[in-house]
């Protein structure tokens, strides 16, 4: 009888730690995924070419898209095709994107014109966005892109999935500069010259 009730405290107390490594285990393994997407997010530096490479038709899957704005109204994002168009995918919770935006809208109160639009494109949910903007105005149209945002963002180059990420689009069509990562005002109008 002891033997048989040592044998079942031996197989119980295995389980528990069984249990217990495949919790450990799977909660680094989210966190280290977490920490990856927050490092790509950040990294200062544009990514590799391989990993930029936008879709076959990205742009003009883009400009077939309608996204609804603030107040829930559909916005054709073909409105914007022949004009310089910058696209800045963001969302409420990630800091990089706050810290950019001041310098985006900026951008935007100082180059914005009917030949350069810029729209920010969050990958949020409705509520947080709405919030967020309550307490932080921008001087560009905010559009709500939720999980079809990120495909998007994808189509055109973001592989890796991060945040911000920011691409410029000429009249012609053409990508001419993308970002994973802060962008800034400056580097935003190094790459502006030639497309408006």
């Amino acid at each position: 009888m002891k033997s048989t009730t040592s044998w079942i405290l031996v197989l119980l107390i295995g389980a528990i730690g069984a249990a217990g490594g495949f919790w450990f285990g799977s909660r680094a393994s989210t966190r280290a995924d977490a920490e990856r997407l927050i490092t790509a997010a950040t990294q200062p530096s544009r990514p590799p070419e391989a990993t930029m490479t936008p879709a076959p038709n990205a742009v003009q899957t883009l400009f077939a898209t309608s996204l609804d704005d603030l107040g829930g109204h559909s916005v054709k994002l073909a409105q914007y095709k022949g004009k310089t168009l910058i696209v800045n995918f963001w969302a409420s919770w990630c800091p990089p994107c706050i810290a950019e935006m001041p310098e985006l809208s900026r951008f935007y109160k100082d180059h914005g014109s009917k030949n350069l639009q810029m729209i920010g494109i969050a990958i949020d949910n409705p509520t947080s966005v709405r919030n967020f903007l309550k307490a932080r105005a921008v001087s560009y149209p905010v559009l709500l892109g939720g999980m079809g945002g990120t495909e998007l963002s994808a189509k055109l180059g973001d592989n890796q999935g991060g945040l911000p990420f920011t691409v410029i689009i000429a009249p012609d069509g053409s990508i001419v500069f993308q970002k994973l990562g802060q962008t800034s005002y400056t580097e935003l109008l190094k790459h502006l010259s030639g497309t408006t």
